[in-house]
């Protein structure tokens, strides 16, 4: 099988039979760029930039065509600033503007690889995005700017409700020399927390580890793995020794870390829990426990309290779902969109799946109408608080985006 796949990335790169007209390579990379397979998409657009104007040509044809950025697809649209062709360039800064636009989080990346002089201030405009993805890629072409202003735009996110913005902000400000910010790091160290079966700890342990390599030298955290809980005694004995090191090239300024930075303790008793990523309004993770707590978002800081047998009766409409729904659990083709149920039935270690996930065009009826009592449910219950009437809104409208619309 792997074999089969390297020739044909190979095949998918040779030499064309029109060697002698550069219009005909780069219209054949074009199309493997676009619609070849996805291992060698990014590849292939490359080395159509690599073409120069000639490569450059073709995509500017395909962006005043009726399908804009969009027909180029996700790799070459990441690759459009890899072409010496400042249009393009200003193409992708433009296509950010744009809220429907699915690569965001691409194009963001790809512009923070090597930031103009003059674009800290688009830059930071990212940073207040509603897609964490953006605002976490963005956080290199802050710090690649002045110092000061970096500092200064930066250290906000050391507050984000997403783990990934929170490390890669602390790192680039530690790079900057803010010291202070090696705190976080630390404290991700520490964590050991999951979502169900999603091992978020050994994420972000991982994140915070190899960050603290880069900024310290390998040998700062020769005994850690994080493939072993942080209380082992060699992880325990290596996080102590940083954190002293951390504290001494921190001096006085050594922080009280806010209660979003601090390692989540563990939820109990996990009944039911639905991740919504949309490629358009962001991400919400969600989950609600045997008493009728709903937590949101990755960590233990946003709990609400639901009113006495508000999860026995999402369990009970859970439970009506997957008899409907039977073996068939997945729905749709992969891409940016994903609506994903996780359903702990009583005895059971692990929880059941459903999973909904499309590309950035609508799909009807994607959502299977055994799980839109569900969902209407959840919406529902987020807003049985005064804290979580405003955050419903925005859950329902998730929803709709994703799944498609709930009926009336």
């Amino acid at each position: 099988m792997r074999a089969a796949a390297l020739l044909f990335a190979l095949t998918a790169f040779a030499p064309g039979q029109d060697d002698g007209d550069p219009r005909a390579e780069a219209v054949r990379l074009f199309e493997v760029a676009t619609t070849g397979s996805p291992r060698v998409r990014y590849q292939a657009a490359l080395r159509l930039a690599s073409l120069g104007e000639t490569g450059a040509a073709i995509v500017h044809e395909q962006l005043e065509g009726d399908g804009g950025y969009l027909s180029l697809g996700p790799a070459l649209y990441e690759a459009l600033v890899e072409f010496e062709d400042p249009r393009l360039r200003t193409a992708v800064w433009e296509s950010l503007d744009e809220a429907e636009n699915p690569w965001r989080p691409a194009g963001a990346r790809a512009l923070a690889k090597r930031p103009g002089d003059d674009e800290g201030e688009r830059f930071r405009g990212l940073l207040g995005d509603r897609i964490s993805a953006v605002r976490a890629e963005a956080i290199a072409g802050i710090a690649a700017g002045d110092v000061g202003h970096a500092v200064h735009a930066l250290t906000p996110l050391l507050g984000d409700e997403n783990g990934r913005v929170r490390r890669r902000s602390a790192a680039s400000l530690a790079g900057l020399g803010e010291h202070h910010a090696l705190a976080w790091l630390i404290e991700d160290l520490r964590r050991d927390d999951s979502w169900f079966d999603m091992r978020l700890g050994r994420i972000a342990r991982a994140e915070a580890a190899q960050a603290l390599r880069k900024l310290l030298g390998r040998e700062a955290l020769v005994g850690y793995s994080t493939r072993n809980a942080p209380d082992t005694p060699e992880n325990a004995a290596t996080i102590q020794a940083v954190e002293a090191r951390c504290r001494e090239l921190a001096g006085e300024d050594w922080p009280e870390l806010p209660d979003i930075a601090r390692a989540p303790g563990t939820i109990a008793n996990e009944v039911i829990g639905v991740e919504l990523r949309s490629c358009r309004f962001g991400e919400h993770l969600l989950r609600w426990t045997a008493d009728d707590r709903l937590v949101i978002g990755e960590g233990d800081t946003h709990i609400l309290h639901l009113p006495e047998g508000t999860t026995a009766r999402l369990a009970a409409r859970a439970t009506s779902a997957l008899e409907a729904l039977g073996e068939d659990l997945y729905y749709g083709d992969p891409g940016c969109d994903l609506e994903r149920y996780h359903i702990r039935l009583p005895g059971s270690a692990r929880a059941t799946t459903v999973q909904l996930t499309k590309g950035p065009a609508a799909v009807p009826d994607l959502r299977p109408s055994a799980l839109h009592a569900l969902a209407e449910a959840m919406i529902e219950s987020a807003g049985m608080t005064d804290n979580g009437q405003r955050f419903s809104g925005l859950l329902g409208a998730t929803f709709e985006a994703l799944g498609g619309p709930l009926p009336d």
